[in-house]
């Protein structure tokens, strides 16, 4: 059904969407999974006669009831507990029969903490009653679980030959890839202490993840660090969120198994299954963060660079092209080799805006003229307002408008880099109603302010004529 649903999604959403639906992919995935497994888990907590998997537990059927047994080890048969209180109306608390009866009534599981019960212990308890129910009830356990245990401790005293239907076997577990304690969390046998625990550590790991926000400088001067440091936040952070949401939620169906409360399961299960979507959804965030694809752009140093070069008298630097992530870098390392450079001419469509930040304030703090004489737009127009001149030709076209993400189709109004960006123009000079003027501009639109506009406002202080202008 999950399938088909996403097929349908895919099909009609798709000429609609375009890319953005292939970003929007892993939310739509976590967000119906979510959805189908808390419907599964409602159904079965409201549905609990039914036996649980995990457990090895098997139903047998008296009048209208189902009562699980399973046998331990030494073939030894167990019924659980509520469902002889349900057929007997038992009124003897858990605590108190398993005072009473230390030997047959306890937590006899070793994978769920539901209370179980010997029949022989049933027998002990009710065997003088004069109740027909009572008495039917013993009657079937002789006519069909006392039999089984003969067979079963029969089974279990041949060496070699497990007994069949009964608990998982321990030691099994300890062939398991994931050893002993990750293990038990996946497998759902921790407690609600230690799930909470380990929910700190991932909101602590998903904080840092939100809250990383390095500067433009040292981001892309080491932005490949940066990137590798994030990558393996993300895929950990993932697959950290996936275990223990996993394990939340098959400990919620033991917590189920044992009686207890439907209101704490279905919270520990709904924990579980947010942080399974918050993970995917976590990935399929391209505003604040990059996504994997990106990330390993970055980490192998794939992202797109502009041309860069010198004019002929060796007095500017030449830059043509998108300003990829590395940009910065490269102008840098051009300044170190070539120190009598004195300004620096921009034809460029924009780029990342942390290089954009960055190279404007290296061209700030070198004291380089900017030189525009054909197309500057979006992050090029912050490093063109870092020019100590900032000469236009008449022939220069410049772009404005508000930052943002290029698989986006809404607009989600003013971010914190459009603020920076408003501040950074402010710094240098830039008039207020040009800057508002680019603040209402969405993303996929491009606000052409023309000359005159160009130079009233302050972002371009002279008109360049060329080579000898």
């Amino acid at each position: 059904m999950i399938v088909a649903m996403l097929f349908w999604v895919v099909v009609v959403l798709g000429p609609l969407l375009g890319r953005g639906l292939l970003y929007m992919l892993p939310l739509l995935v976590a967000g119906l999974g979510a959805f189908f497994a808390l419907r599964a888990l409602l159904g079965e907590a409201l549905h609990s006669a039914k036996a649980l998997p995990e457990t090895g537990e098997l139903p047998y059927g008296f009048a209208g009831h189902s009562i699980h047994a399973f046998s331990d080890t030494e073939g030894q048969v167990w019924l659980r507990a509520r469902d002889v209180r349900r057929v007997l109306g038992l009124q003897r608390t858990d605590a108190w029969m398993a005072q009473a009866y230390p030997d047959g009534y306890r937590r006899a599981h070793p994978g769920s903490v539901a209370w179980f019960v010997r029949p022989g212990t049933v027998h002990r308890h009710w065997g003088g009653s004069t109740w027909p129910e009572v008495n039917r009830f013993l009657h079937f356990l002789e006519r069909e679980l006392v039999p089984l245990q003969t067979r079963r401790a029969a089974s279990a005293s041949v060496p070699g030959q497990p007994a069949t239907g009964g608990a998982p076997d321990a030691a099994g577990s300890k062939g398991q890839v994931v050893p002993g304690y990750l293990a038990r969390q996946w497998r759902g046998e921790q407690g609600l202490l230690h799930l909470a625990l380990w929910g700190a550590v991932l909101a602590a790991l998903v904080s840092h993840v939100l809250l990383f926000e390095p500067s433009p400088a040292e981001l892309t001067a080491h932005y490949r660090r940066y990137a590798l440091i994030l990558l393996a936040e993300l895929l950990g952070g993932t697959l950290l969120s996936a275990w223990w949401g996993v394990g939340a939620w098959r400990a919620a169906r033991r917590w189920f198994g044992a009686d207890r409360s439907l209101l704490a399961g279905l919270i520990v299960a709904m924990a579980g299954m947010t942080m399974l979507l918050y993970a995917f959804d976590h990935l399929a965030d391209r505003d604040r963060h990059m996504g994997l694809i990106a990330l390993a752009v970055l980490a192998a140093d794939r992202d797109q660079k502009p041309v860069v070069g010198l004019s002929g008298d060796g007095q500017r630097i030449l830059l043509s092209g998108e300003m990829g992530f590395g940009t910065t870098n490269l102008i840098r390392g051009l300044l170190a080799r070539h120190p009598g450079i004195r300004g620096i001419e921009l034809d460029s469509p924009g780029g990342s805006a942390s290089e954009g930040f960055a190279l404007a304030e290296l061209v700030r703090d070198r004291h380089l003229d900017a030189y525009v004489s054909a197309t500057c737009a979006s992050a090029c127009v912050l490093v063109f307002a870092g020019g100590q001149e900032r000469l236009a030709a008449p022939s220069a076209r410049f772009g404005l408008h508000r930052s943002g993400v290029a698989w986006r189709t809404g607009d989600s109004g003013i971010s914190d880099t459009d603020r920076r960006m408003a501040a950074w123009f402010a710094a240098q000079g830039v008039s207020a109603p040009f800057i508002e003027r680019v603040m209402q501009t969405p993303f996929r639109e491009m606000w052409e302010p023309r000359t005159g506009e160009l130079m009233g406002s302050g972002l371009a202080t002279g008109e360049w004529r060329g080579e000898g202008g």
